[in-house]
C-alpha cells in the first residue's frame, strides 16, 4: 500500500508535469517504441515509465504510432508470396485501408470517448496522457496485425491478442485519475472503442471500395 501511495505522489497531472522545469526534458532519453515494448511487458510499471519520459502525443505518433500502422500497411503485400492469385490494385487499396482505418481511429476514438463519457470525466478525453493512451493501444493493435499479415498460420493465435490490448488498457487508467464512480464505465468504453474502430473503418472502406 505504501508503494502504491508513493507511485502515485510520484506521477504528477498533466498540468503539474507543465509546470515543473518546462524547459527541462528527458523525453531525449526514451525511445517511443521501446516504450511501448514496456508498456506490453510490464504493464503499470511500463505506463509509469511513459509518464516519467513526459513525451508529447507528437512525439510518440512520429517515433511509434505512424511506423506500425506503416508497417501493417505494408505487410497487407505479404499476400505476394502466398496467394497465386494475388492481385496487385485490390491488394493496393486493402493496404491505404488499413492505413486509413488506424489513422483516423485515433481521432474517432478520442471523439467518442469524449461522447460516452460522463459530464465528470468529459475534460479527462482533452489530456495529452488520454492521447497518449489511444495512441499505445492502437499502436499494439497495428504491431499485433504485421505477423499475422507476415505469417498467415499465426493468424489463428494473433486474433487473440487484442486482448492484450484491453489488459494494458486497464493498467492505463490509473494515471488517467478518473473519478473512482465511473471508473469501470469509462475503461470498458474506451477498450471497446479503440479495439472496435478500426475494424469499423475497415468494414466502410470495404463497402466504399
Amino acid at each position: 500500500m505504501s508503494e502504491k501511495i508513493s507511485d502515485d505522489l510520484n506521477i504528477n497531472s498533466d498540468s503539474e508535469l507543465e509546470a515543473e522545469n518546462p524547459k527541462e526534458s528527458n523525453s531525449g532519453h526514451f525511445s517511443p517504441f521501446v516504450l511501448l515494448l514496456g508498456i506490453l511487458m510490464k504493464g503499470t510499471a511500463g505506463w509509469k515509465d511513459l509518464r516519467r519520459s513526459r513525451l508529447k502525443p507528437e512525439q510518440t505518433a512520429a517515433g511509434c504510432f505512424y511506423p506500425l500502422i506503416a508497417l501493417a500497411t505494408v505487410s497487407r503485400f505479404a499476400d505476394w508470396f502466398y496467394l497465386p492469385e494475388f492481385n496487385l490494385s485490390e491488394t493496393l487499396v486493402s493496404a491505404v485501408s488499413v492505413f486509413v482505418s488506424f489513422f483516423f481511429s485515433y481521432f474517432a476514438v478520442q471523439v467518442v470517448c469524449r461522447w460516452l463519457f460522463p459530464n465528470a470525466a468529459k475534460s479527462k478525453t482533452e489530456t495529452s496522457y488520454f492521447k497518449l493512451i489511444v495512441q499505445y493501444a492502437l499502436s499494439s493493435l497495428a504491431l499485433f496485425w504485421i505477423p499475422a499479415e507476415l505469417m498467415p498460420i499465426l493468424e489463428t493465435v494473433t486474433v487473440f491478442l487484442p486482448i492484450w490490448t484491453a489488459f494494458i488498457i486497464t493498467k492505463s487508467l490509473r494515471f488517467l485519475r478518473l473519478p473512482e464512480q465511473y471508473h469501470n464505465r469509462c475503461m470498458v468504453t474506451i477498450v471497446v472503442t479503440v479495439i472496435l474502430m478500426p475494424y469499423l473503418f475497415m468494414w466502410i472502406c470495404e463497402k466504399i471500395f
